[in-house]
This record gives C-alpha cells, sequence and structure tokens, in this order.
C-alpha cells in the first residue's frame, strides 16, 4: 500500500508561524506534524509515501530526505488540493493507497483500522461537529460529503483528512479528477471528485470516535493538539 500526503498549501491561517515555517512541519509533541504522520504509516507498513509538495518546498524536502519520495506543485498559489493529488496520479492511480492532508494530527490505531478492511474507507468521528470540518451523510456507506456549514441534524460526522482508496476506487478517482483537469476545474478541494464517485463505488464509513485527532488550521487547533499529544 502507498501513501499521498498533501502539504502544498501555505497555510494562511496560521500566517504568524507559517510565514517561517511551512504548515506540516510545526511541531506537536516534539515533532513536526508530516513526521509523525510517516512514522505512523510506517509502523503499520507503509513505506512507499509521496508528498506533495510547494509552499517552502526545499523546506520540507530537506527536513524529510530520504522518508519519503517528492511531487512539486509549481502551481501551488494558483490551484488547490484537487489539483496537487492531480499531480501523483502516474504513481498511485489504479494502487491501494491512503490519502492525507499535511495538516492533520492523529491518533495511530485511526491508520490500523482503516488499513485492516478492504475497499474504499472514510474515517468519520460520528460524536464530533465542528464548523471548521467537512461533515459527512450516510451511516455504514457514505452518500456525500457535505460542507464545513452543514447543520448538525444534516450529517452523521466529519471526516478528519484521512481516506483510503481501493485499487479499483483508486482508478476511479483519477479517471475522475484528470476529467475535471481538462475542463480547467484546479480550484477546488480532492473532496469534491470524491463526491462525484460516489455514485460510481463505495465508501465504507469507519467510526473513530474513540480517537484522537486534528486538523490543524488555527492557532486554537495548535494548542488543543498540543495539549492532546504533548
Amino acid at each position: 500500500m502507498l501513501a499521498v500526503i498533501l502539504a502544498a498549501g501555505k497555510g494562511k491561517r496560521l500566517k504568524e508561524i507559517t510565514k517561517n515555517v511551512p504548515k506540516c512541519l510545526i511541531e506537536v509533541g516534539g515533532k513536526s506534524i508530516i513526521e509523525r504522520q510517516i512514522e505512523i504509516l510506517n509502523k503499520n507498513g507503509i513505506n512507499e509515501i509521496y508528498v506533495v509538495v510547494g509552499y517552502k518546498a526545499n523546506e520540507i524536502m530537506n527536513k524529510l530526505n530520504g522518508k519519503a519520495n517528492f511531487i512539486l506543485n509549481k502551481d501551488y498559489e494558483k490551484t488547490d488540493n484537487l489539483y496537487s493529488l492531480y499531480l501523483a496520479k502516474n504513481f498511485v492511480k489504479g494502487k491501494e493507497f491512503i490519502l492525507l492532508n499535511g495538516d492533520a494530527v492523529f491518533d495511530e490505531e485511526i491508520i490500523r483500522q482503516i488499513i485492516m478492511k478492504n475497499g474504499n474507507r472514510i474515517p468519520v468521528d460520528k460524536k464530533h461537529y465542528d464548523k471548521e470540518e467537512l461533515k459527512i451523510k450516510g451511516d455504514e456507506i457514505a452518500e456525500k460529503i457535505l460542507p464545513k456549514s452543514a447543520a448538525r441534524e444534516e450529517s452523521n460526522g466529519s471526516t478528519i483528512g484521512i481516506f483510503k482508496f481501493s485499487s479499483d476506487g483508486s482508478k476511479i478517482l483519477f479517471d475522475e479528477i484528470e476529467e475535471l483537469i481538462k475542463k480547467g476545474i484546479k480550484n477546488r478541494w480532492f473532496e469534491y471528485a470524491i463526491n462525484r464517485i460516489m455514485n460510481k463505488t463505495n465508501f465504507y464509513i469507519e467510526d473513530i470516535s474513540n480517537y484522537n485527532w486534528m486538523e490543524i488550521d488555527t492557532m486554537q487547533d495548535l494548542k488543543k493538539a498540543r495539549e492532546i499529544w504533548k
């Protein structure tokens, strides 16, 4: 199994830190976010890892030298992570892989849980509702990824920026992404493409509400994460 980590963005809401340090290299519990991710992936037998970089790319590549393969998104300022994922297609299309946002901090058990099972998997916290997170509609099988603004009663939980794709699901995903890119659609999150293929392949929901996780978007998120993972 492979992994793709999307780490090209600037982290604008953390600009007091990210003006000097790329977001994925912010430390939580004595380790950078992305080194923590890679360590967890390695512990679970995932050693072929592709990191899509953009903002302060050289700093990330120097820090992770020997720990990952790198893909450069030269247009990171004009595109969103749908395009960053598209750049990984030659390496992972048609292969089973885990997709992670480079700002996600999480317990190792979440990765262990999704790699143990076949098929496409979406870790979902069914007990958590926050206006900063994308939501999921669906109980056992995802019906739709909802916007952050979706009302609590409309959703079944929050996504955490991690997805697992089967080999079939991976091919379907990249076929869709390639079509979107051909149409000039580059300024979307990758969840936009996932929504468009949910009628072609099932995405099974994994309830991870008993585990810790955070997407680091704000200083408040960072403070909370550092309290959890000391």
